[in-house]
């Protein structure tokens, strides 16, 4: 994490990772001597950001195992478990001392083991009955303006269970925030589960201050507001391909933990066989009998891609439309070649040490660019297919509001080419979304085809997109959906990809409305601002009032959006601490905005491009419970599927 506070942002978001180190530290140093590691897999990737391995065995970690079923094999008496607080962990963990202790006994062995146990980011009151400790890893630092508690399947949680302990793990990585940056003047949001955030985050920080006056949070000089997005006031924008680099290569791939796994040979050159060897084999087949066919190749090595800042090209590359890229690419490559070029240009022996001292640069530069060159080309051979092109325009005319009921005939014949379901329930619950619920006849037509093509095995998951109101039958002609369109202008037709002038580029021509509402929020303008509210924001009315706007004049298109909308400010006890009144232009003021639910690599990319059009007088930090895409959302509501015990029983 090296690329962390490297950058112009205000805040040191890098504080929360050497926090996380320290508690680490604290949790390894209470167990003496050596010990064996036991993770939650969920957690692994996430605690690689905050430790490398190195530091975890300075700390007596000699061994490191995933907390799964089955015998724990280990040799080292002292045992550390660190895992989320589930029910099925804790048979894994009793499983385990069970184990140990009946081979203690088969073996007279009178030396115990010793467990340990931390739970992430807090115990529960189910399992407390063994519990030993917590560890508090919440919000991970991903850039210096990304942090992201990785929670697993918040928006199924909170939604379809009606699981609120998520909404208490953002409300104590919000107040962490607060003691180590002051308090946030004003929490602003939309929607339900937002409410609930934001009124929890307030009644901890007056609990902290009546437990202990002398921890009373002085006034953030650099936060103005934090704005709380609640993923249920936006379902449309994630049910769209993301169309950035980074976040196609998340819709193809998968990002995980800022790590992308893709096949070796896509981002390296493969080995190639030398005609030496070539004219040997060619040899001997002509002089030995045939031999039998050679064994299968195994399947293909994956690689471990890190995806952040410390690449420079990806740096640059992330948040571009990934029309852009390959242009850019191609410029990458000419100077490069022009840089290893200028060898020949030196002539003496202090030019010849300047090469030699760029030379690693340009080293590391060229890797990068094979590996990203590698990945576009794959990601390419996606986007230029039919059934790619016909499905974004698909999506496409939905937002737009364009022959809606005339996009069924290719959701049918998706449906009929049995693509995966998730794809074609993307596309169904997009409709849904915009038009105010699918018409009887077609929601019935639809919802039978699928049952008997993907097996009526998947009932369940269709009756849980009801509860959540994503696959509905449309019961009301009013539709909210063209107002809030039209009054945020959602869709802007004239798009230039190489040089943007709004944040509809990350999807072509569509608006992310989540990032949308953080506009109004950033913006001063009043009504005026609903028919454009990138020429308020442009117009240099962000930020030089050292405040935001609210919610002011934008009252008629927010009752169209579900949930609840609020706007509180947070007073400060006397005898705090006042923050200093900032000079215009001498130092930006920062905005928090964190997505309850999730959030996509697009809405990121489109916060980015907020930043930059306000001219360094704005920055914003952005935060979620984890990273999202389409097909990770509707996945996490969809019921599991056993095709192997459901095959046997078709047999049967």
């Amino acid at each position: 994490m090296s690329h962390l506070g490297n950058t112009h942002f205000t805040l040191n978001v890098s504080t929360l990772r050497e926090l996380a180190r320290k508690e680490l530290t604290n949790v390894l140093d209470s167990v003496r001597g050596r010990k064996c590691l036991v993770l939650d897999q969920n957690i692994s990737g996430p605690l690689s950001l905050v430790a490398e391995f190195s530091l975890l065995k300075d700390h007596g970690v000699e061994k490191m195992h995933y907390l799964q079923q089955g015998p724990l094999n280990t040799e080292l008496r002292s045992v550390i478990y660190i895992c989320r607080p589930s029910l099925q962990y804790m048979k894994y963990i009793a499983e385990h001392i069970r184990t140990h202790q009946s081979e203690n006994s088969a073996n007279n062995d009178q030396q115990k083991y010793e467990y340990n146990l931390f739970f992430v980011p807090r115990r529960t009151k189910i399992c407390e009955r063994i519990i030993l400790g917590e560890y508090h890893l919440d919000l991970i630092p991903f850039e210096d303006d990304l942090l992201s508690m990785e929670l697993e399947n918040t928006y199924k949680e909170l939604y379809l269970d009606g699981d609120y302990t998520a909404i208490y793990y953002a409300a104590r990585a919000l107040m962490r925030l607060q003691t180590l940056f002051g308090l946030f003047p004003r929490v602003i949001g939309k929607g339900d589960c937002a409410k609930h955030l934001a009124d929890m985050l307030l009644r901890m920080r007056k609990e902290v201050a009546i437990d202990d006056p002398s921890s009373m949070l002085s006034a953030s000089q650099n936060i103005d507001s934090l704005i709380i997005i609640d993923r249920s006031v936006d379902l449309i924008t994630p049910l769209c391909t993301q169309l950035t680099y980074e976040g196609l290569i998340d819709e193809i791939f998968g990002i995980r933990n800022s790590f992308v796994e893709i096949d070796s040979s896509i981002v390296g050159p493969a080995p190639q066989r030398t005609s030496a060897a070539s004219a040997t084999a060619a040899s001997t087949s002509a002089t030995t009998p045939a031999q039998p066919p050679p064994p299968p190749q195994s399947p293909a090595k994956k690689k471990k891609i890190p995806l952040n800042s410390g690449d420079k090209l990806f740096g640059q590359l992330r948040d571009m439309n990934f029309a852009v890229v390959g242009g850019v690419l191609n410029k990458v490559a000419k100077r490069i070649n022009e840089d290893y070029e200028g060898r020949h240009q030196a002539r003496t022996v202090a030019q010849i040490r300047e090469f030699m001292n760029k030379l690693g640069g340009l080293q590391s530069e060229h890797q990068s660019l094979r590996t990203h060159t590698g990945i576009a080309e794959e990601i390419m051979g996606h986007t230029v297919t039919p059934e790619f092109n016909k499905a974004l325009e698909v999506q496409q005319n939905l937002v737009a509001g364009i022959d809606i009921i005339t996009q069924n005939d290719y959701i049918e014949e998706m449906i009929n080419r049995q693509v995966p379901l998730v794809q074609v329930l993307r596309l169904l619950c997009l409709q849904s979304l915009v038009n105010g619920g699918i018409k009887q006849k077609s929601f019935d037509f639809f919802k039978k085809e699928i049952l008997q093509t993907y097996g009526f095995e998947h009932l369940q998951s269709l009756l849980n997109l009801e509860r959540l109101n994503l696959f509905v039958k449309q019961v009301s002609t009013r539709n909210p959906y063209p107002s809030v369109r039209k009054s945020l202008r959602l869709i802007v037709d004239e798009v230039d990809e190489h040089n943007p002038q709004d944040i509809s580029y990350v999807y072509s021509g569509y608006a992310p409305l989540s990032v949308r509402l953080v506009q109004c929020v950033v913006t001063k303008g009043g009504p005026p601002a609903l028919l454009n509210p990138l020429l308020a924001f442009s117009g240099g009315s962000v930020g030089n009032t050292g405040r935001n706007n609210g919610w002011k004049g934008y009252e008629e298109v927010l009752r169209l959006l579900p949930g609840k909308t609020f706007d509180e400010t947070q007073k400060l006890e006397e005898g705090a601490i006042r923050a200093k009144r900032l000079i215009p232009g001498q130092q930006p003021r920062v905005t928090l905005v964190f997505f309850l639910g999730g959030c996509t690599f697009t809405e990121v990319a489109a916060i980015r491009f907020l930043a930059q059009q306000d001219e360094g007088q704005r920055e914003f930090i952005i935060a979620t419970t984890q990273i999202i895409n389409g097909n990770s959302v509707l996945n996490s509501v969809l019921q599991k599927v056993d095709h192997e015990a459901s095959s046997k029983s078709s047999a049967a």
